[in-house]
């Protein structure tokens, strides 16, 4: 009984965009070298997350925003550091909504895996890849 009066009442975590941390990762700008190191080595990334009020929905966003960010590129030449500007794209989430979690993807129609495939994909991490041209004339600009 003395445990109870200290415990406040739970708070069910909703469907939601929450700020969550992400590395900075090489492979997010290029994926062929390894002799090289970001600053900083994490950012701040908008995510869906929480809980929807049966187990047969699932968070997920269904509006997303792409953010360009300069970071730091440092090289070692000759064991050297070399600094240069670089730009690397992270997947911000803006809208998030509980919808049927996705059952097994063979005995679904063509339309509905394609989505499921994209949402799956805007949900993750490793979706941070760079566009290589446009990093080069973002690059230039500086």
């Amino acid at each position: 009984a003395l445990l109870g009066s200290y415990a406040q009442p739970a708070q069910q975590a909703v469907c939601k965009v929450r700020t969550e941390v992400v590395e900075v990762t090489r492979a997010m700008l290029d994926r062929s070298n390894a002799n090289f190191l970001l600053w900083p080595p994490c950012v701040e990334v908008q995510r869906c997350s929480g809980c929807c009020n049966t187990k047969s929905l699932q968070c997920v966003p269904v509006l997303t925003h792409t953010r360009y960010l300069q970071v730091m590129k440092i090289e070692y030449m000759n064991k050297r550091p070399l600094y240069a500007k670089a730009v690397v794209s992270v997947v911000d989430h803006v809208e998030c909504q509980c919808q049927p979690a996705p059952r097994a993807p063979m005995s679904r129609k063509k339309s509905s895996r394609r989505h499921h495939s994209h949402r799956n994909q805007t949900h993750s991490v490793s979706v941070n890849h760079i566009r290589p041209r446009f990093t080069i004339s973002l690059l230039n600009a500086f």
